[in-house]
């Protein structure tokens, strides 16, 4: 299929299905899951005294986390997806009384195809910010302080995304998202003197 169909085809399914929307909010979860994730496991690496010749360690287990988190979302989404299309098409069947066209079951399926596999890339995609330091920078306390503010930075990213879609205030709804991440740090911090 050729980039311009697909686009055409992404066009069409958004017109009968709510797949913009849909796609937005799975970006969003699993951009946010992937980051905090991975902040756990450098903080947690961090705290359980990887030694700075063993960094690879921490970029193994934060993609390791990534990946894993990447099909448990892919599953979850599809499944989710599926079943709210087919209970959505059903309460379309019911309302005209009649069967919904080919086309539009196909729209249903693709959406929910689509749906997964942004919610599948976004935690991949999230995931690279927190580990890049430790691919950059040989010294550990300095790729970990460098993962800790990417990682903030990214989740303001989001929350100020959010907060222009709805047109509340930029920094207020992008701070919400990094004391969510400030929290998690704390937490992780907390448990990994109490070892």
């Amino acid at each position: 299929m050729s980039i311009s169909r697909l686009r055409k085809r992404i066009r069409e399914t958004s017109e009968i299905t709510d797949l913009a929307s849909t796609s937005r909010r799975y970006f969003v979860l699993g951009a946010f899951d992937g980051t905090l994730i991975v902040l756990g496991v450098v903080l947690g690496a961090y705290a359980a005294g990887v030694a700075s010749e063993h960094m690879e360690i921490v970029i193994f287990a934060g993609l390791s986390a990534a990946v894993a988190l990447s099909v448990s979302s892919a599953v979850g989404a599809y499944e989710a997806e599926r079943v709210e299309k087919l209970l959505s098409r059903a309460s379309i069947e019911k309302a005209l009384l009649t069967d919904v066209s080919e086309e539009q079951a196909e729209a249903f399926r693709f959406a929910t195809l689509l749906s997964a596999l942004v919610h599948a890339a976004a935690p991949l995609i999230a995931a690279t910010v927190p580990l890049l330091p430790f691919v950059i920078i040989p010294d550990l306390g300095m790729a970990v302080l460098t993962s800790v503010v990417m990682t903030l930075s990214v989740l303001f990213i989001l929350g100020a995304y959010l907060g222009n879609l709805v047109k509340e205030r930029v920094f207020m709804t992008g701070m919400r998202f990094v004391l969510a991440g400030l929290v998690t740090a704390v937490i992780l911090f907390v448990i990994g003197m109490t070892n």
